[in-house]
């Protein structure tokens, strides 16, 4: 049984409604918007036009943060416009009918010296943890009341001591979930699937791509993962899967892939 699956939105495209119409072609259940794009900047895309495109296609929404989002800055200002911004996209998603926010946490910046590196973020942890705990519990409170779910993703950083040590604050806030890219964890020999299989409780969403030893975000069935067992896991565990591939033909051609080996 396939999990409920969804694509991302396109940088070959210019609007919601041409992301929303592929998707209802190849029978999928959401796009994930990406706040990277300013084509779903929530400024330019109110919450109407959002729950028309949706009574139009049937098709639902989730929606990608900005990259560089800071949740954790050690610059007060900063860190208050980064944290406005995420509290603006709850309100705006959650009239919109959003069903999903998935955040990065940023590692921030780090010195090199001789031998090793040293993590600004790490070297202050005590000041990093509390910003960054105090963000989303303020992010998860005001998206508890209308059902939107909050979700962090691996970018290829959970094998960070001071990420996993903030991980295992984050991971006690009631509400707080976790995104599982495969492609990601796949980059870095799958270091970041033991840290997120800690907090299995938490999983609730997937960013499915394959890996082909050098680059990621490739078609499905194209590297080395086992797809048909990730599926499988994410059924198993209830979890929405974004077929992450970014172009028009990868994604059709993936989902297809897909259907055909499931069937």
């Amino acid at each position: 049984m396939l999990p409920k699956l969804g694509m991302p939105a396109l940088i070959e495209f210019s609007s919601v409604e041409e992301n929303a119409f592929l998707c209802r072609g190849l029978e999928l259940s959401f796009v994930e918007l990406n706040m990277n794009m300013p084509y779903c900047f929530p400024e330019n895309l109110p919450p109407r036009n959002v729950e028309r495109i949706s009574k139009e296609t049937g098709v639902g929404f989730t929606m990608h943060m900005p990259d560089d989002l800071d949740l954790g800055s050690l610059h007060t200002s900063i860190r208050h416009g980064t944290v406005s911004r995420a509290m603006e996209t709850v309100d705006w998603a959650s009239d919109a009918g959003i069903g999903l926010l998935n955040f990065h946490i940023n590692p921030g910046i780090y010195f090199t010296l001789p031998n090793y590196k040293v993590w600004i973020f790490d070297k202050f942890y005590e000041e990093f943890e509390v910003n960054l705990c105090s963000a989303f519990e303020k992010i998860i409170d005001r998206a508890s009341s209308s059902g939107l779910r909050i979700s962090v993703e691996n970018v290829c950083n959970f094998d960070l001591p001071f990420i996993q040590r903030v991980l295992d604050k984050l991971t006690k806030i009631p509400g707080f979930h976790l995104t599982w890219d495969v492609g990601h964890d796949a980059k870095m020999a799958f270091k970041e699937q033991e840290v997120l299989l800690r907090y299995e409780r938490n999983l609730t969403h997937m960013h499915l791509h394959d890996f082909d030893g050098k680059t990621d975000h490739q078609e499905l069935f194209s590297g080395k993962l086992d797809i048909i067992g990730l599926v499988n896991f994410a059924s198993s565990h209830n979890m929405s899967v974004v077929v992450e591939t970014k172009t028009i033909d990868s994604v059709v051609h993936s989902i297809n892939a897909l259907k055909q080996r499931i069937a």
